[in-house]
């Protein structure tokens, strides 16, 4: 049974997008600190998992309320993305060696 009308899901999954990004926009550090620091911090990664965990209920919730498939679908794609953003923010161009994180020379 399917509550909201297609107009309705797109401005909720709308909304889902919006509130995933600002939780991670909140709960992990800024990007480019990420970007800069040591590989393997595990203070980034701790951070980024709450953000993930954290997301996955407003989504969840979001989806169970409208009982949309698509707010879930939508959300969690977000949340994948947002995720492996900052999962893998310390890796170099070919994903396989580190950033330069020498900003004293």
């Amino acid at each position: 049974m399917q509550i909201l009308k297609p107009n309705d899901e797109m401005i909720v999954s709308a909304t889902a997008v919006a509130l995933v990004y600002a939780i991670f926009n909140g709960a992990t550090p800024n990007f480019a600190d990420v970007r800069a620091d040591q590989k393997g911090n595990t203070n980034t990664h701790a951070a980024t998992k709450m953000a993930a965990i954290t997301s996955i209920a407003a989504v969840g919730a979001l989806a169970l309320i409208g009982k949309s498939p698509t707010v879930f679908t939508v959300g969690g794609g977000m949340i994948l993305f947002e995720t492996w953003k900052y999962h893998f923010a310390n890796y170099g161009k070919d994903g396989t060696q580190e950033n330069n994180t020498n900003l004293t020379s």
